[in-house]
């Protein structure tokens, strides 16, 4: 099982796949969580990005993400 985090980017995965994932930050830069009150627990706030079928294929597809200009975008988007 894998729960890596990378910046705001969170991998996680089962016996299936691995998760990509893009956390929300809060104010201060740290992960937003919402409380889950189904099981009591505090869970992140993230969006889904993408599902691979290994680790190395999710950290290629997120080389990709961060090399294709949409994060590049957002960031520009962002600052203006």
């Amino acid at each position: 099982m894998i729960d890596m985090e990378i910046g705001q980017y969170h991998l996680t995965s089962d016996k299936y796949e691995v998760k990509v994932n893009k956390m929300t930050l809060d104010s201060s830069g740290q992960p937003a969580t919402s409380y889950d009150e189904k099981h009591g627990i505090n869970r992140l706030v993230e969006t889904p990005l993408a599902h691979c079928k290994n680790v190395e294929d999710a950290l290629r597809w997120l080389h990709g993400y961060f090399n294709s200009g949409l994060v590049v975008n957002a960031l520009q988007q962002w600052i203006s």
